[in-house]
Formats: structure tokens, sequence, C-alpha cells
């Protein structure tokens, strides 16, 4: 299939842009995934361009979505997907014509934008969105922004998901680990991917001070409360063992979610009286001036901003390979890295962890060290250029499959 542009791209470069961000994100209102294109449709829009953002409904949006109008963003909220028709679309009925029935869809296509910036959650959620927008010759990217070890779709969900990611002009992944496992994943390789980083929420660069000492070592745990995917159950378990019963050490949970009560009541189960529930807090400097350490025993992730803004803070971090964490965390340099989130092989990387303590303090000097050298000052400037270098290379060329036509 061949798309030609219409006539208006065949002019002269525009100096206003017109970009869609979609949010395939459902579960939840609000994550640490939403943060690159929120942040990079606002900066957009404060450019100049013409910028409208799609969202799932929630019955109480978050109030990063609610300033967006204020902000220079036309928003949009759609329904979520029913479970009925994603059960019809895996059972092979014909996509587009599904597609077309959707109001969303027709309403995307109306927009005539530039660029479609598909976010996604994970690396399926806008599979629809991306074949979508393929198949209507409207130009896009995605982001991916989680992958999971271990999963694989079957032959006719590779296909298309191995479609959808062709027709991309770019596919952004936050980790490289990510990237590799998705290729693995379709079957093919993805020529036009790159990895890019998330903003972290720091209000400035100073290092928060060290908890002061009265003998009792602090963990942090910052993650949404979701033992699927960041495996505060692992940890649970590790700290029911005799042996950290008999340690001065503390976990604090620092965040919210749907599985708050369970985590609670496994927590009490275990008799876990050092574990202790500290909801959402959005102060992060206020965090670390009273936690010595990152701890994450995750099942899954992309890379976790909690990880980069302990770094940030020079904090050392326990975490699971999974994601991008050992590529931002060096074992044994700046944290320590467990082969699997699995009890036994977490509360080994814990034990290592506890037998260098005295070390904490210069390990976390040298994470920040390594943030400094590695994390980009202006994370939403970068992608945002990225973004519209995209818009510059679609003018005037033929696109074949979503992708511009090499001449």
């Amino acid at each position: 299939m061949i798309c030609l542009k219409s006539g208006r791209h065949h002019s002269q470069i525009r100096k206003v842009m017109r970009f869609v961000f979609l949010s395939s994100m459902s579960g939840v209102p609000w994550g640490g995934s939403e943060e690159l294109w929120s942040q990079a449709a606002v900066r957009l829009a404060r450019q100049g361009h013409d910028v409208s953002a799609s969202v799932v409904w929630w019955p109480e949006l978050s109030r990063s979505v609610r300033e967006f109008e204020q902000q220079g963003v036309k928003l949009f909220t759609r329904k979520p997907r029913s479970p009925k028709l994603s059960a019809r679309l895996l059972r092979k009925v014909k996509r587009l014509i599904l597609l077309e029935e959707e109001k969303e869809f027709e309403w995307l296509r109306l927009q005539k934008p530039d660029l479609v910036v598909v976010s996604q959650g994970g690396n399926i959620d806008g599979i629809d969105w991306m074949n979508f927008c393929g198949q209507t010759c409207l130009p896009f990217v995605s982001i991916v922004q989680c992958n999971v070890d271990g999963w694989y779709p079957d032959d006719g969900f590779s296909i298309e998901m191995a479609q959808a990611y062709r027709f991309a002009k770019k596919a952004f992944f936050v980790s490289n680990h990510n990237l590799k496992l998705l290729e693995h994943q379709i079957g093919e390789p993805l020529p036009n991917a790159s990895v890019v980083w998330n903003p972290y929420n720091l209000s400035d660069d100073q290092i928060p001070p060290w908890p002061e000492d009265d003998g009792v070592l602090r963990l942090a745990c910052v993650a949404r409360l979701d033992p699927w995917y960041k495996g505060q159950d692992v940890l649970f378990q590790v700290l029911a063992q005799p042996l950290w019963r008999q340690r001065p050490l503390e976990i604090n949970l620092y965040g919210s979610g749907t599985h708050q009560r369970i985590l609670q009541i496994l927590a009490e189960r275990l008799h876990l009286k050092n574990v202790h529930f500290c909801g959402h807090m959005d102060d992060i400097s206020a965090i670390w001036q009273r936690n010595h350490m990152l701890i994450l025993p995750s099942r899954c992730e992309g890379l976790p901003l909690a990880l980069v803004e302990a770094m940030w803070c020079a904090r050392p971090a326990i975490v699971t390979n999974v994601g991008g964490n050992a590529e931002l965390c060096v074992d044994d340099e700046t944290g320590f890295v467990a082969d699997a989130p699995a009890p036994e092989v977490f509360g080994k990387a814990l034990e290592r962890a506890w037998q260098r303590r005295q070390d904490w303090e210069t390990m976390g000097l040298a994470a920040r060290r390594r943030a400094e050298q590695l994390i980009p000052q202006d994370p939403i400037g970068d992608f945002c250029s990225l973004l519209t270098s995209c818009v510059d290379r679609e003018e005037g060329q033929p696109v074949h499959n979503g992708h511009s036509v090499q001449q």
C-alpha cells in the first residue's frame, strides 16, 4: 500500500504543526507512563503548535489532565474499550471495519493531524490505533513504556503487532531491553525504533541530606501498589523470613493503587511490623531525606522514574533485572541487581546490600554521578525535537507502509 500525503504537505514546511496525542492507559487515571507524552503535549502547545489530547474517561480525571486546556492543549475524553469488543477483535473479525465504527477513530481522522503520538503503558494497548493510522495514511509514532519478559503473542496477533510497528514513523522505547524484547516477540527487527528518556520529577539538582543515624536503615519502595507489575509481594515474602525480622530495617511504601487492600492484608498475615504504607507523595526530595535506599522488586518495567529520581538524589537501589533497570543501576557499584523477581533470588540481593550497608552513602554518590553522565538535562525538549523532526521529514515525501520511501 502506498499512501500519498495531501497537497498541503508538498508546500514549504508549516510553522504551526498539528499534533494529536492518544493515551491508551485505562487501568488507572494516571501513572509514570503518562509523563512523557503529556509534558511533550504542553511544551509543543506553548511553542505555538496546534495540540489535542485524547484520554480514557474517568469519573475524576488526574490533575495533569484537568490542567491541559489552561496550558493550550485541547482535551477530549473517550469511553474505555469494552472487553466484548476486544474479544471480537481477537477472534479475527475484520479490524478496519470495526475501528471505523468507533466514533473516536472517526474523530481522529477528522483532526487531519500532521502527527499522531500513540502512548502505550505496555506494548499492545495502542495496536488498534496504530493499525488504524497506518491503514488510513495518518502519520504516527508510538511510545512503549513497558514490556513483559516471558510473554509472547500468538501467531496471528504477532503479525498484527508487527504490522502496527512497521507502520510507525518512529517507535520509541524507554529501555533497550524492552526494544529488543519486542523484536523477539514480533519476530522481526524494528529499524524505525529508538530509545528515549522519561522526565523526572525533581524541582532542583540539590542532593537531599543523608538521613540521620538513629540505628534503623530505611528502604523506600516507590511504586504504584500493584504486585503483578511491581512485585511488593516478593519483598514481603523475603521480609517474613526470621533473619530479616531481627534486623533494624524498615520498608516504606510510597504510592497508591488498586491493590492496596490486598497488600495490607498480606503484610498483616505475614506479621510484618516494619512495613509502612505511606501513600502517594509529590515531594520526591522529602522521600529521600528520610530513606537510605530504593527497593524495587518489579516483575516488569520500562525504566522506572523512581530509579532515576533515587539516583539523582544520590541513593543506591536494589532492583530486579527487568526492563531497563540493569542499564542504569550497576550491580555492586550504584546498587544491587537481583537476577529475577523471585523471593529466594531477591533475598540474596537484599543480603548483599545488607552486608555492604556501610557503603550505601558512597554508592549513592556514585549513582548520582552515573545519572549526571547518562540522563539528559531536558528529556522533554529532546522528545519534542524528535516529534517535530518526524513532521519535517514527512514534508513532500510519499509514504510506503507508513514509512518515508528512501530515494
